[in-house]
């Protein structure tokens, strides 16, 4: 059972973020079904700010991928985020092509990877089929969530750890993957292509960040995943506070 952190909203975010000290969140929508990608799109549009950065939806039904990509550029939209196991749609489905394609070199695109916290029948995201991804689309600008592949990180570091591509270390919890195996990994596959991010409000940043700072690596690491490399992926600069 999970608790959830804070109560959904953007400003329940904003308590939380205070609360755990952490300046600015990224939030990374689903669109369940065509329809909802353009009012998701349009709300993000509405929420965003300097503490609120926003990426957009895309679904692999929706019909004109290019159009809504446009748009998000010219409103300086980053990225999207794919959940495959909610859009029923494996990453290396042709039919997430065109998504790629429009993207090209200017999104960052967000994967969930690996299984769910409920068990499903069939994950539709296993860490193989985002490396197939990568080997097809080697300039796509690609982050797998839950270091790789929830549940899944002996197949992760059979096919994931050391290509060019970012990990986040959401749902990374301690009764899942020990802290040695997590230290390890990161390592193996370079801390400067590591991201600090906690899936709120399934989980609170502040323990899962906790228990990153608390390993072993250098303070460089740790500012790394921290925030720089989120940072340089996107471009990002903040006011001094």
């Amino acid at each position: 059972m999970i608790e959830p952190a804070f109560d959904g909203t953007v400003e329940g975010l904003l308590r939380l973020m205070d609360a755990d000290g952490i300046y600015a969140s990224i939030v990374v929508p689903v669109a369940t079904k065509p329809s909802q990608v353009i009012p998701i799109n349009d709300w993000i549009l509405q929420i965003r700010s300097e503490r609120i950065i926003g990426f957009g939806a895309m679904h692999p039904d929706f019909p004109n991928p290019a159009e809504e990509f446009r748009r998000l550029e010219s409103e300086g939209i980053p990225g999207i985020k794919i959940q495959p196991n909610w859009q029923n749609c494996r990453p290396d489905d042709p039919r997430m092509f065109p998504i790629y394609e429009a993207a090209g070199d200017k999104f960052v695109i967000v994967f969930h990877a690996g299984g769910e916290l409920k068990v499903m029948e069939e994950d539709l995201a296993p860490p193989s089929s985002i490396a197939n991804v990568h080997k097809m689309f080697p300039h796509l600008k690609i982050v797998a969530a839950h270091l790789g592949g929830y549940g899944m990180w002996d197949e992760v570091e059979e096919v994931l750890i050391g290509k060019d591509l970012y990990l986040d270390l959401s749902c990374c919890f301690p009764q899942d993957i020990s802290s040695d195996r997590l230290f390890a990994m990161i390592k193996a596959h370079g801390a400067d292509k590591v991201l600090f991010a906690s899936d709120a409000p399934c989980s609170a940043p502040g323990h899962q960040f906790e228990r990153i700072m608390s390993l072993p690596f250098t303070d460089e690491e740790k500012e790394s995943i921290a925030w720089k490399n989120i940072a340089k992926l996107l471009n990002l600069t903040f006011s001094e506070q």
